[in-house]
């Protein structure tokens, strides 16, 4: 093997001198020395070069008109790239004691007398040029020392991270700026049953997606890399055994200080057993909802006989009851209702989840279903009262029905939960083409941790104290959302505090609520 061919230096020399005879016959001195020589002929000229490069040594002639050796001399000393630039004068004076004192003053390295001999002028000038030369070796010696060293830092920094990356339990590729793969860690390998020249090849790597998948992850992936953007996947990668397991695959772009894409690098995680489990919670939630739909259906033809016996018996009977039958029928009459009540709540739970909540709608006046709703609860306990503050003239496209069961919910659950009494305020307002409705109370507030949970299904914020299954604030929020419309809630959470339920539906139709 050849050792690297060392560069070959060359010293620029700067000839500065107004004399155009004068630099020809240095020239002719200095060429055998087989380095570039500059001229400049005069001082100003000899500065604008020395802002271009850097020279091994400068040959200064002292006697210039306008700016002279010395003047030119003492500008170059200045600067701080030029201050230690040897410095030659050339003079056609004696050697007079205070001249010379004056020149190494001035910065001068040495001085030649004219008219010189050839031979010394040459030898003065091939010792400056042999310490630039060497000088220049020595640093392009130690810029390639730091360049291996770099180069070495940074391969150890590489196979310790591909050492990490390798412990991982995720699988990794590392992926060219075409998408060829430039690197796949030994998780993927052992997985796949790979060997890392395999691992390399798309086309061994595209054998171990699941058949089903690769269309599509091929069209995501294409449209990732046109546009240059991260790419996150689910797909089925099979194992060296033979089965399959799901992963969630991510790729992202890496791009250079420029912002220019340099790669990308794609990890999958196993979520196999994960997916399994939200399928398993989901096909149980899918089981307790059918079975909740059954019983329900089941439990409303007793429950309408039930209700039409008891009414039968009260008619029939007439004045003719026996003391406090009349109170028991009234008292069976009302239990019957609520079941009812509870019976077609899971009812609404279930097609709103199936998405089979279907309207009837027609433009209705706010104030005036607001009135109703509050007549619905009269006559109130003593201490208890609602309010209504609801202009005329707020229209909204909505199921009269529906949104009555929603503000009935509101109500109902204010007045349950304000067991001291108090204020129930049923308040409506316009707000850029929508309805805003509130419904406030003074009662026992929501707790903090459970403000963000009472619309979900059997969500109670107060336990089982007070009734119920949980199931209204959620069918009130599917009625609200199916209107296209929002519903939320505040309370500072203490007890007393009160609540403040909001119901924001479209004034229009279409118009999407805030």
């Amino acid at each position: 093997m050849r050792a690297p061919e060392q560069p070959t230096f060359h010293a620029p020399v700067l000839l500065v001198d107004d004399n155009a005879a004068n630099l020809l016959a240095l020239e002719a001195v200095l060429e055998p020395l087989g380095q570039r020589l500059v001229r400049a002929m005069s001082g100003p000229e000899a500065l604008r070069w020395l802002l271009q490069e850097e020279f091994a040594v400068i040959l200064l002639d002292v006697q210039m008109p306008g700016v002279d050796g010395f003047e030119t001399a003492r500008l170059i000393r200045q600067r701080q790239r030029t201050r230690f630039t040897p410095i030659i004068f050339l003079t056609a004076h004696s050697r007079d004691e205070a001249h010379l004192v004056h020149g190494y003053a001035m910065g001068a390295a040495d001085y030649v007398v004219k008219p010189f001999h050839p031979d010394v002028l040459r030898w003065k000038v091939e010792a400056f040029v042999g310490l630039y030369l060497e000088q220049q070796r020595l640093q392009q010696h130690e810029s390639t020392l730091w360049e291996r060293e770099r180069r070495m830092l940074e391969q150890q920094g590489e196979l310790r991270f591909r050492r990490m990356v390798d412990t991982m339990p995720q699988f990794v590729w590392e992926l060219l700026v075409d998408g060829s793969i430039g690197y796949a860690n030994r998780g993927w390998l052992d997985y796949a049953g790979l060997t890392p020249e395999q691992g390399r090849q798309w086309k061994d790597t595209l054998r171990c997606l699941h058949p089903e998948d690769v269309p599509a992850l091929r069209s995501a992936w294409q449209k990732a890399q046109n546009e240059g953007r991260p790419l996150e996947r689910e797909c089925r990668l099979r194992r060296s055994e033979g089965d399959y397991r799901w992963f969630l695959t991510r790729t992202i772009p890496e791009r250079d200080e420029r912002g220019q894409l340099a790669g990308w690098v794609s990890t999958a995680t196993d979520i196999d057993d994960a997916r399994h489990a939200v399928e398993t919670l989901r096909a149980a939630s899918e089981a307790k909802d059918m079975f909740l739909t059954m019983a329900a259906h089941e439990l409303r033809t007793p429950l309408q006989a039930a209700r039409s016996f008891a009414h039968l018996a009260t008619v029939r009977a007439g004045d003719t009851l026996p003391q406090g039958m009349d109170k028991a029928l009234h008292g069976l009459h009302r239990s019957v209702n609520r079941m009812a009540k509870l019976v077609e709540n899971l009812l609404d739970v279930g097609r709103i989840q199936r998405g089979e909540l279907h309207l009837r709608p027609s433009m209705l006046d706010v104030s005036s279903l607001l009135r109703e709703v509050a007549e619905h609860f009269e006559p109130l306990p003593d201490g208890q009262r609602i309010e209504l503050d609801a202009p005329e003239g707020l229209v909204v496209p909505g199921d009269r029905e529906r949104l009555d069961q929603v503000f009935t919910n509101l109500v109902s659950n204010a007045l349950r939960y304000s067991p001291e009494g108090g204020r129930i305020r049923l308040a409506a307002r316009e707000e850029a083409g929508r309805v805003h409705v509130e419904v406030v109370d003074h009662g026992l507030g929501i707790p903090g941790g459970k403000l963000e949970h009472i619309f979900e299904r059997f969500s109670r914020a107060h336990g089982i104290s007070y009734g119920g299954l949980g199931l209204g604030l959620s069918i009130a929020r599917g009625i609200v959302e199916r209107h296209g419309g929002r519903i939320w809630a505040e309370s500072p959470g203490g007890e007393g505090s009160g609540s403040t339920f909001h119901v924001v539906l479209p004034g229009e139709p279409g118009a999407p609520a805030r």
